[in-house]
């Protein structure tokens, strides 16, 4: 399905994955233009990328600091906004978790800890 292991430790390897994110949110924005409405955006990339970059994630080793860039750079480009600054506002009015806590989340939901 797309996921590559990383030798015997049977972890996933990322940047495939990484990379069909940011081609699909790519294409998103070159679709939809600059001045476009930016919530259509942001619903678009929650019901096409996000289950790409999601998917398999359970297994995946993300750093602490590829977690945290992957959503808030999409958010920056989306609203062109908050370059200097976090974007939690923007997560918290666009009804979205940051992207550590989705990935923590699914581990927890795949584990059956939840």
């Amino acid at each position: 399905m797309g996921l590559y292991l990383l030798g015997i430790t049977g972890k996933v390897d990322p940047m495939s994955t990484l990379r069909k994110f940011r081609g699909q949110f790519n294409n998103i924005l070159s679709v939809l233009g600059k001045g476009s409405h930016e919530m259509n955006a942001v619903h678009l990339v929650k019901t096409y990328c996000l289950p790409t970059l999601t998917y398999g994630c359970e297994n995946a080793v993300f750093c602490e600091n590829t977690k945290r860039k992957i959503y808030v750079e999409c958010f920056r480009h989306i609203f062109n906004c908050c370059w200097r600054k976090s974007v939690k506002l923007l997560h918290y009015f666009c009804c979205t978790l940051a992207m550590s806590y989705q990935i923590d989340l699914n581990k927890l939901l795949f584990w059956n800890v939840y």
